[in-house]
């Protein structure tokens, strides 16, 4: 078996239990995480060698709003995006560590995460991303953003960075560099944030944890 795979059955002290203490004590603190190089090595190359394996043509154009409101507008989000359905060993792999975190916080916080959503993001020269929030506030069962960057040798000239901002009025932001191994958490109604620009590719992995939303015969997550 493949010695990344061998992780699915170990203790949880696999899944660097120490780094998921770091991001709650965050989490209760700042509301928001910020890791740099904190992803296990086994993880990062599940996911960079899943992203290089994918073929253009599975990668779609991103949109915002949900059901009867998405729609494709190029002047505020694009980025191509690709689904994780953990069909490959690489893509089952990524999703059980982020059920792992998804676990620990419930454990920790009881924050009643239910279920975990992820797909690839690829951002052209020039792409970008405006200013927005993961979810409105009581609109969306969104809860838990998480953002993993795939990027060797980030340079500053590069650009791409994530600007997440403290609140509504925060102007300035804080800024991370979306560089390889690198990774985000934040509350998703709290923080508002943008992708600026990038003068090369920019790959990141994008998930949320979501609480179950499902009301009388509506299943919210879907199934």
């Amino acid at each position: 078996m493949n010695r990344d795979l061998l992780a699915l059955h170990q203790p949880l002290h696999v899944f660097e239990e120490s780094l998921f203490e770091n991001i709650v004590e965050d989490l209760v603190n700042k509301g928001f995480s910020i890791q740099k190089n904190g992803l296990p090595d086994f993880i990062l190359n599940a996911l960079a060698t899943c992203q290089e394996t994918l073929h253009h043509k599975e990668y779609k154009t991103a949109g915002i709003g949900r059901a009867d409101d998405f729609q494709h507008v190029s002047e505020v989000r694009g980025d191509t995006i690709c689904w994780i359905t953990g069909s490959s060993q690489e893509g089952a792999l990524w999703l059980a560590w982020c059920d792992a975190l998804k676990l620990y916080i419930n454990r920790t916080l009881f924050m009643g995460l239910f279920s975990f959503e992820s797909h690839f993001a690829c951002y052209e020269p020039g792409k970008f991303y405006k200013r927005h929030v993961d979810a409105f506030r009581g609109q969306s069962n969104r809860v838990l953003s998480l953002v993993a960057y795939l990027n060797e040798d980030w340079q500053p000239d590069d650009g791409g960075e994530l600007i997440l901002y403290r609140d509504e009025e925060d102007i300035r932001g804080i800024s991370v560099t979306p560089q390889l191994g690198t990774f985000v958490v934040f509350l998703s109604e709290q923080f508002p944030h943008e992708v600026l620009p990038a003068v090369r590719p920019r790959h990141s992995v994008a998930g949320w944890f979501r609480v179950n939303g499902s009301v009388n015969d509506n299943i919210d997550p879907p199934k």
